[in-house]
């Protein structure tokens, strides 16, 4: 994978060198200052089973440097073009670090057809929530559970393709990648379950695992994982059909497998099989939005030899917005599953839950985001028994956040 980055940047050092005056480029970015009460569950990011990016078991609250983006974009043509996403969050993980980096070919079109594709790493185009800088959400500081997990896990390393079709009322779109390093996602679904966090994993960082897996396989903590890895050699994929309607509003289908074979093991991590299927809906009248996403699949390892552990995962949310010129307020309710099956019968890492989110945004200057967002999380894990907690918790979090763009 970090091969595959230096390629890309090679790729694109040699283009600029070749017709440098003719480059144009352009950088985004923010700083995110955070006033934040955070739940009194420890969070996921510091071993616990709490829900939330924020918990401590003294509830005490803080004030958190939550992350520093910088988006660089390079338009070598007006058909090809570069981006590259870094990261640093001075609470975890590396100093620095990349969410994406990849180069994108988009021929200008004079017919109603438009084709391009892009290869690197990068997000693959599941969320109609995470749309902005950093891949934040447009409505709220945290996303769904649902567009959580994916930040948390997935990420395309390798190349998409997609060919549209547009007139003066509707579109029609078709996408499909090939990928590769990423053949241990689904670990985390399995042994954390969903969570509702606002930190997709970084491409170099090692990814925390909960400190009750650990204590039950007897590993050191902290116990970590290596999500963008390949594993098995084979090439995973998914493909999206979409559709947009003038009045209407969007819809989209996804399938997503990352063909692991399940059985696999490299430097004692192995590789998950993981599928699902997506299926998101956005709509809106006025000055309201209403958005909608379902997501249902399963993960499955084998860590040894007719030893199959399999976890089923589904969720789904519904958010409603309303935006007034400088205004935005959100909210949004989920509700999510997993299920854990093992040749000894179900496992206590099965879980139930659901989750509600309020959020109000001013911008009040083109360079400045000032938030105030309530997250309330229900959940029953059985997994909690592990480190003396009881099944079920109610997670709480309330943030408020001042961001500064570039």
């Amino acid at each position: 994978m970090r091969t595959l980055l230096v390629y890309i940047a090679f790729l694109c050092a040699a283009l600029t060198a070749t017709n440098a005056a003719a480059v144009d480029f352009s950088f985004d970015g923010y700083g995110d200052l955070r006033l934040v009460a955070p739940s009194n569950e420890v969070s996921y990011l510091d071993g616990g089973l709490g829900k939330l990016r924020y918990g401590s078991e003294d509830e005490s609250p803080g004030v958190h440097v939550s992350e520093l983006a910088l988006q660089a974009r390079a338009q070598f043509t007006g058909e090809l073009s570069s981006v590259v996403v870094l990261r640093s969050d001075p609470d975890h993980g590396l100093a620095a670090d990349i969410l994406e980096g990849y180069v994108r070919y988009r021929p200008v079109s004079t017919s109603n057809w438009r084709w391009s594709v892009k290869a690197g790493a990068f997000f693959p185009a599941i969320s109609l929530e995470n749309t902005e800088v950093g891949w934040t959400s447009y409505w709220t500081l945290t996303p769904s559970a649902i567009n959580s997990w994916i930040g948390d896990e997935l990420r395309t390393i390798g190349g998409e393709a997609r060919l549209e079709w547009r007139s003066e009322a509707r579109s029609f779109s078709v996408t499909g990648a090939l990928f590769g390093f990423n053949d241990p996602a689904g670990v985390i679904m399995a042994h954390r379950g969903w969570t509702l966090d606002d930190r997709p994993a970084g491409l170099l960082e090692h990814t925390r695992e909960p400190d009750a897996i650990a204590i039950f396989f007897g590993e050191p903590i902290p116990y970590q994982s290596q999500l963008f890895a390949e594993i098995d050699h084979k090439v995973g994929w998914y493909a999206q059909a979409s559709w947009d309607e003038t009045g209407l509003g969007h819809v989209d289908v996804t399938r997503y497998d990352n063909r692991g074979r399940y059985n696999a093991e490299m430097n004692e991590q192995y590789a998950w099989e993981t599928t699902f299927w997506s299926g998101g809906l956005r709509t809106g009248y006025d000055e309201f939005t209403l958005m909608a996403q379902g997501l249902s699949g399963y993960t499955a390892v084998e860590p040894f030899e007719d030893f199959e552990i399999e976890t089923t995962f589904k969720a789904v949310y519904a958010l409603i917005g309303w935006e007034h010129q400088e205004w935005r307020l959100a909210a949004r309710a989920d509700i999510f599953q997993t299920r854990t099956e093992t040749p000894f019968g179900p496992s206590a890492t099965s879980e139930d839950g659901h989750a509600f989110t309020l959020a109000a945004t001013w911008l009040p200057e083109e360079w400045l985001r000032l938030t105030g967002e309530f997250i309330s999380v229900n959940s029953r894990r059985p997994q909690r028994a592990i480190v003396e907690l009881s099944p079920s918790q109610t997670d709480n979090q309330f943030q408020f956040a001042a961001r500064f763009y570039l």
